[in-house]
């Protein structure tokens, strides 16, 4: 039963054209990744920086067996957020209250995986700082950076992006087609409809054009679109009347960055006044947004709701905006949205568009989140669909909460956060979803929204327990059926009694957690909401384990598993199948139970989370015991207690070691369960599953102890076999060879694997035998 953590080969998207170009430095920069940890891409804005990573992704993809995988970071403003946006395109889920970065840093660990990280130069210093951390703590990794200016740290090598080769000025018409800029103008200016080619007659004028554009990608694609209406000749005159205006003005930014302004200022001097004022509007996007979004956010004055669409179809044939047919959304490339927002500062319009922003996010959330959560009758797919649709606003939607917090909007920021809560908490977004309920809840505006408030706080209790803090559970759960009494909503009502009963069951009083965890699950059964009541049985279940119940929390388990499968809810599957391993394992149902616990390995490695795997190992371990095999019991309890210690993420369940070492002890002897539990603490997190899973059992020593200790112990070891002759415990060992009482444990528990003993007497015995006191 080997177990496996596969990935999808890459994420990369679909490139939306052809490739032009760059052939010889694509193949220099192939090897280089090969050669070096960290290969950053830089350049001013519209070289092809993003499109040349892509492609050197692509191409590397089978030489990474973990994966190739691309965090886009132009979306994001805030540092805080990138560890979260490159844990998000891994997979990787939070857990309790571990530090997100240590979470990633060990699911990187051991994986030969190329990261792409793009547009990283307004968030410079915090990449450089990820990319650091990641690169010291993950030596299989490899990092390909995306960025105006390099990171600057130890290891990376920058490689600045040139420009498209340019034609010389005399060449013949036919040389001229084959020059990478020539190739590319022609390119999309064929897409665009204009059936552009290089003649005679028009030869030099594209060769003028491609010198005026400094052979920068993406002002040859704004050029090229306009060829429909344009001739090569009047485009390359309108960008040379903009060059010559900017430098007049005094502009002191490089010359090819002037190059990319002029061509967007001649672009959008030829657009229509709508079209102008559609772009500039659209600049509030930090990320993709769909056609209902920009219709109520972008209409107003010079611009009605009707012609929205219309207007930004004109936009994409100029390529000012891209439109992603899989998933219905536009976006602006982060030079355009630079520039646009330009202008949109210079109309005065900022302030306005960003709370016409937040309250048209507010308005979709709310109705897609009460869909995920608390619409009767709606199937799951239908439910998932607006879940997927509140992610592809992520950008947006943080970038609205920000202007609320700033702004102190509190109505319209609570309800866009609370029409987010399907998202934190069933993508494991835990922290960031925490951080918005505290900021808002804390304006002033917010005390006088009793419903809004007690709603943000029930969300606020809910990922405060996923992260087992119990105490940040408690009151805000207080506070919320305080401010809910009176209220009459059915959904609410079930969502709050399953708040109230998982912080019951915290306390201890695990018959009135049943209680209200069954009350629960009769109000979202009603409302065919598959989540409430997944998350309901995973409760019951583990609460009918506290209490003795084997049947019932097999029954409740088994059923949040089959819907949790159903609705891909991949952490609280894994959860489940943790639980439910260990009830089978008391059952005494053997192979089901590895089979579960098989299962959630691969879910939890997927995602890496570390907190079933402890649970795994928990039910392992119960498992062995009900075999009568002590030894691997005894391992596996201590296997799992060592990485609660270690990460910080105590596991709760019914079952302790303490009856099982009191047994082990009573059949097996002291010092041989201290040996076992030692080296249970010793293991690897893939050596304890295998030992647990594949049935690997440790080599056993001979069956007597050797004549001697000269071949067998070391210097140290034999140090401590006198210690140990002399009475001494582990703390009093280490005070004296002045070690850690942890490093003395491991000595001692060597010499007892070594020598074949389980108990510390029996070493006294024997060294005196053989002269080691001497």
């Amino acid at each position: 039963m080997r177990i496996m953590v596969t990935l999808l080969r890459h994420n990369l998207p679909a490139e939306p054209d052809r490739f032009i170009g760059r052939e010889r430095d694509l193949e220099e920069l192939c090897g280089l990744v090969g050669e070096v940890r960290l290969l950053t891409l830089s350049g001013v804005g519209g070289t092809g920086k993003t499109r040349c990573a892509l492609q050197i992704a692509a191409r590397l993809a089978p030489s990474f067996p973990g994966g190739v995988r691309l965090a886009e970071l132009s979306r994001l403003t805030r540092a805080d957020l990138l560890v979260h946006e490159v844990t998000k395109v891994l997979g990787v889920h939070e857990e309790g209250v571990r530090p997100l970065l240590d979470t990633l840093v060990d699911f990187l660990r051991g994986k030969k995986l190329l990261l792409v990280l793009d547009n990283c130069e307004h968030l410079v210093e915090a990449c450089a700082e990820l990319a650091e951390r990641l690169l010291t703590s993950c030596p299989d990794l490899r990092l390909l950076v995306t960025s105006r200016e390099p990171l600057k740290i130890p290891g990376e090598l920058v490689w600045r992006v040139p420009p498209l080769a340019l034609p010389g000025p005399a060449e013949a018409a036919e040389e001229v087609e084959r020059v990478e800029s020539v190739q590319l103008f022609l390119d999309r200016a064929r897409a665009a409809g204009s059936g552009l080619a290089v003649t005679a007659a028009n030869a030099r004028d594209i060769v003028r054009l491609c010198h005026a554009l400094d052979g920068l990608p993406l002002a040859l694609e704004l050029a090229a679109a306009r060829t429909v209406a344009m001739s090569p000749g009047q485009i390359s005159a309108r960008v040379d009347d903009r060059f010559r205006l900017l430098t007049a003005s005094g502009r002191t930014a490089p010359a090819r960055q002037r190059t990319l302004l002029a061509t967007f200022e001649w672009s959008h001097d030829l657009l229509a006044p709508r079209e102008q004022v559609l772009f500039r509007r659209l600049a509030v996007f930090s990320g993709p947004f769909t056609l209902d979004l920009a219709e109520a956010v972008c209409a107003g004055p010079s611009l009605a709701a009707a012609q929205v669409l219309d207007v930004l179809s004109g936009l994409v044939d100029k390529s000012l905006v891209l439109f992603d047919q899989g998933s219905s959304c536009y976006r602006l490339l982060e030079s355009a949205r630079q520039f646009a927002a330009g202008k949109l500062e210079s109309a005065g319009e900022t302030r306005a568009l960003r709370d016409r922003l937040l309250h048209g996010l507010a308005d979709l959330a709310h109705r897609h989140g009460r869909d995920v959560w608390a619409t009767p009758g709606l199937t799951w797919p239908d439910r998932y669909a607006r879940l997927l649709a509140l992610q592809d606003l992520l950008g947006n939607t943080r970038e609205a909460l920000s202007w609320a917090v700033e702004s102190g909007l509190a109505e319209p920021g609570l309800r866009l956060a609370c029409g987010y809560m399907p998202l934190w908490v069933g993508f494991g977004e835990l922290t960031e979803g925490r951080r918005w309920y505290e900021s808002l809840l804390a304006l002033p505006a917010a005390r006088t929204l009793d419903d809004l408030t007690a709603e943000a706080l029930l969300h606020h209790a809910n990922l405060a327990y996923e992260q087992q803090d119990a105490a940040a559970c408690g009151d805000s759960a207080a506070r919320a059926l305080e401010l809910r009494r009176g209220i009459d909503d059915d959904f609410m009502l079930a969502f709050t009694l399953v708040i109230a009963g998982m912080y019951e069951g915290t306390k201890g009083d695990l018959a009135l957690a049943d209680e209200r965890g069954e009350e629960a699950v009769a109000v979202y059964t009603r409302f065919g909401h598959l989540w409430g009541v997944t998350r309901a049985r995973l409760e019951l279940g583990r609460f009918a384990d506290f209490l003795g119940d084997l049947d019932s929390a097999r029954r409740h388990l088994e059923e949040c598993a089959a819907l949790a499968e159903e609705m891909g809810a991949k952490p609280v599957l894994a959860t489940g199948l943790a639980l439910l391993g260990t009830v089978l394992a008391r059952q005494g149902e053997a192979e089901p139970a590895r089979a579960r616990l098989a299962r959630c390995v691969t879910l939890s490695r997927s995602m890496g989370q570390h907190l079933p795997i402890i649970s795994a190992l928990v039910a392992l371990a119960v498992l062995a015991e009900g075999q009568d095999d002590l030894e691997p019991a005894v391992r596996l309890w201590a296997a799992a207690k060592a990485m609660e210690d270690r990460l910080g993420l105590p596991v709760w369940t019914s079952a302790t070691p303490e009856p099982l070492l009191a047994r082990a002890r009573a059949e097996a002897g002291e010092g041989r369960v201290q040996l076992w539990w030692t080296m249970g603490g010793g293991m690897t997190e893939e050596e304890a599953l295998r030992y647990g899973l594949e049935g690997e059992r440790p080599a056993r020593g001979t069956s007597r102890p050797p004549a001697g200790p000269a071949s067998v112990l070391t210097p140290r070891e034999r140090e401590i076999v006198v210690l140990i002759s002399r009475g001494l415990s582990n703390r009093a060992i280490g005070e004296e060879l002045f070690i850690s009482p942890a490093t003395a444990a491991r000595h001692v528990a060597n010499i007892l694997l070594k020598l074949n003993f389980g108990s510390r007497t029996q070493v006294a015995a024997w060294a005196a035998e053989h002269g080691v006191l001497r």
